[in-house]
């Protein structure tokens, strides 16, 4: 096996909105705490290529990863062994418009694809001999993490990742928790968050580093300040030193197809769920009301062709034996574990925001409680929530698909 390590900047100009908080906050980026950077680990076994890809972003548009996903081919990567993913800060430019909570900047986000793609290109040039690889999985202690869905719901806890040795070269860490990237706030300055404190940490430890987040969905900071955050990064970090074991110099990479069902609903349904929204926000003129509107606009001008299901993929790279399969939502702590207890592998990472952002995919007891997840985030998205069940469907259907395909690595 062989891998290299590739990072360009993604820090935006001064002046762009940042995006993450709402609604209509107008929140542009005044300085710089510290600098935004895609970055990507090139993968090869043999003649087989893949490439896992990490930007210090909200979320990306099917523009970009089209355009980085086509340059990967020109090296020899097949799309289907291209994982793209986004830590989800919020406190970093938005790529893809979400009402009322950021407008892109269009000269800005004319050259992400390109930067993501010099990242890709100084992988490819700093490929060499992989010595070994370690699997990482253990508990991150402390009280930096709740369930911020449900005061009793479930909290990954885990810090999960690979470390791969290079001989002489820098050895590379591919580390992975799950949290929301708010524990700065809504700041105007322009940041990584957590995702940025982890890789410093890693960085001084002697290697080259790349932050995968979990299922953040339903997680966020307990108690966040910068303070804490740093304290969360060095224990994430320490973590997953404490816990590499040796695994199999392997590789496989594929694509999972999903059809998501979403809710059906009526012209009538579709005002009923705005009209609903905005008397809950004190009405239509609040910026949550202004949201749920602009989302009625659009779903009644589009209902003709609106579909009440989608054509979805994940993608899934087994390293070293140990799976990880991305999904383009903000999933929820439950849809990992049940994957992991499908699998029976509590070391298989499970990622969230990746390629373009969909959303959340709420579990069926938020969509029960009607929280904020369930419904109105669509909205921000101008598109029909997900259907009842089917975060629980996504998770069965992804754990077995990927328990027969460990069976043929």
């Amino acid at each position: 096996m062989r891998a290299g390590f590739g990072k360009t900047l993604l820090t935006p100009p001064l002046g762009v909105e940042l995006a993450g908080y709402g609604y209509y906050l107008q929140r542009q980026a005044k300085y710089v705490l510290d600098p935004l950077y895609a970055r990507a680990v090139l993968l090869e076994d043999g003649a087989r290529r893949a490439l896992m890809i990490s930007c210090d972003l909200l979320g990306l548009s099917a523009e970009v990863c089209a355009q980085v996903i086509g340059h990967a081919g020109t090296l020899g990567v097949p799309a289907d062994a291209v994982m793209l993913v986004s830590v989800h800060t919020h406190t970093g430019p938005c790529v893809k418009y979400h009402e009322g909570c950021g407008v892109p900047d269009a000269v800005y986000v004319a050259t992400v694809a390109a930067r993501i793609c010099r990242a890709v290109d100084a992988a490819a040039g700093d490929v060499r001999e992989v010595t070994g690889i370690r699997r990482a999985a253990a508990p991150a202690q402390g009280d930096y993490l709740y369930n911020r869905a449900s005061s009793d719901g479930p909290v990954d806890r885990m810090v999960r990742g690979f470390w791969l040795d290079r001989g002489e070269r820098t050895p590379i860490a591919m580390v992975s928790a799950a949290c929301h990237g708010v524990f700065r706030g809504r700041i105007p300055g322009i940041s990584a968050d957590f995702s940025g404190a982890v890789c410093r940490q890693m960085e001084r430890r002697g290697c080259h580093s790349l932050y995968l987040n979990g299922l953040c969905g339903d997680i966020d900071p307990w108690k966040p300040t910068e303070a804490r955050m740093e304290a969360f990064a060095a224990e994430i970090a320490r973590a997953f030193l404490s816990s590499l074991r040796p695994c199999p110099a392997t590789l496989w990479a594929a694509r999972i197809p999903f059809v998501l069902r979403l809710t059906p609903a009526t012209r009538e349904d579709i005002a009923d769920m705005a009209g609903q929204a905005a008397r809950r926000a004190g009405g239509e003129e609040t910026p949550a009301g202004r949201v749920a509107l602009a989302w009625k606009q659009k779903m009644l001008e589009s209902f003709p062709n609106l579909r009440t299901q989608e054509s979805i993929a994940a993608q899934a790279v087994v390293l070293g034996g140990v799976p990880v399969i991305a999904f383009p939502f903000e999933g929820f702590t439950k849809t990992g574990e049940q994957i992991r207890q499908i699998l029976c592998r509590p070391d298989a990472l499970t990622l969230g925001c990746a390629e373009e952002l969909l959303g959340y995919l709420p579990t069926r007891d938020d969509i029960r409680r009607g929280a904020y997840a369930a419904r109105e985030s669509a909205f921000l998205y101008g598109r029909l929530p997900a259907a009842p069940g089917e975060a629980e469907r996504l998770g069965e259907e992804m754990g077995r698909a990927l328990a027969r395909c460990l069976k043929g690595v």
